[in-house]
């Protein structure tokens, strides 16, 4: 007489341990084929039968998904159980496309790819997405490589670099203003590793001042600081890594910036000739001083009433005269005069306030 089969509970005691062997002896992108699966132990007498029986039952849990691995072989991957649990609550072509989705990671998937995967219907493909995104298990999100498409990740995961664009986007637009804070801090890093200070020979000068009474008081003063580039064979220039320390140090960036980003602001440093890269790349040094970048990048931007200045001092070639086509015709009582000119007065109120 033939044996019975095994008991629906052994299959899914089985099942169980299966599964605990799977999660906890490998990644979780792991494929297992049949040979993989038969060589946990857990199956006894290495009966295949109940090996597909016990796979079946871990799939219809949702949590083995069935896949086509390498020479169109089947092969298995294991679903964490609270991801089980989404699956378990949803229709079929909930889970259809929640599989596909998660199947993307970190990277997400445009909507069209979703539907030529899924084959759903347009209008059955966004009610599902509708769903998802209501029951808080997918989001979408914006690619800045291409901001018309639609894309679609699970809730729960971070957008790659490749998604948002890295540290330099914000909600996917570019963030000149970090950016340009950032390449300061840089510039200014890089100086005080290439410039050394040579003391004043002179140390203090005296300058005469006029008083509010008429008369003149003495006034010490300190020598301006003098830097000298560091010599040829100089080795303590900064390096990409050291730079990227000094920047997650400082303080002035809210999250911890990867040596990428920071050789990505140094190629543009260098492409903005504030650096120089050398060795290809080993080191890098700054073209001007500390006290030169310092300078500059305190330097305010000139107001209207400071513009209105310099182009009155230097009105012969910002007058309409200094650009007028028929300037040489130009003289009093002419067909061409100053008198006549349209653009001559508007000039004067513009620039020096008549």
């Amino acid at each position: 007489m033939a044996s019975a089969g095994p008991s629906g509970s052994s299959v899914a005691e089985l099942a169980s341990q299966l599964y605990d062997k799977c999660v906890k002896g490998f990644p979780p992108d792991q494929l297992f084929y049949q040979q993989d699966l038969m060589g946990l132990g857990v199956i006894p007498k290495n009966d295949l039968a109940l090996l597909l029986q016990c796979a079946q039952s871990l799939v219809d849990q949702k949590l083995f998904r069935l896949l086509q691995g390498k020479n169109d072989r089947l092969a298995w991957k294991v679903i964490a159980r609270e991801d089980a649990e989404k699956l378990q609550n949803l229709s079929p072509d909930e889970s259809l496309v929640y599989s596909v989705i998660h199947s993307t990671a970190r990277s997400g998937i445009w909507v069209r790819a979703i539907g030529k995967r899924t084959g759903l219907h347009k209008s059955i493909l966004d009610r599902c997405l509708k769903s998802l995104e209501g029951k808080n298990y997918i989001k979408s999100v914006h690619n800045v490589k291409f901001p018309t498409r639609k894309m679609y990740m699970l809730a729960g995961l971070a957008p790659s670099e490749d998604v948002t664009g890295g540290a330099w986007f914000t909600d996917g637009v570019l963030d000149e203003n970090f950016i340009n804070s950032v390449a300061g801090f840089i510039e200014y890093t890089v100086s005080r590793k290439s410039w050394y200070e040579v003391p004043a020979d002179a140390g203090h000068r005296n300058k005469r001042i006029k008083t509010s009474d008429g008369g003149f008081a003495v006034k010490s003063e300190t020598s301006e600081k003098t830097y000298l580039p560091f010599p040829y064979d100089y080795k303590g220039y900064a390096t990409a890594s050291m730079i990227t320390a000094a920047v997650n140090e400082s303080g002035i960036t809210p999250v911890r910036l990867g040596e990428d980003s920071i050789v990505q602001l140094l190629e543009m440093l260098c492409y903005d000739n504030k650096l120089v890269a050398l060795e290809n790349g080993k080191f890098y040094k700054a073209v001007k001083n500390p006290d030169a970048i310092k300078a500059r990048q305190s330097r305010k931007p000139i107001d209207e009433t400071e513009a209105k200045r310099r182009l009155a001092q230097n009105g012969m070639t910002e007058a309409p005269c200094g650009q007028c086509p028929v300037f040489k015709l130009c003289a009093s009582n002419g067909a061409v005069s100053p008198e006549t000119c349209e653009y001559f007065d508007p000039w004067l109120e513009a620039a020096l306030g008549f």
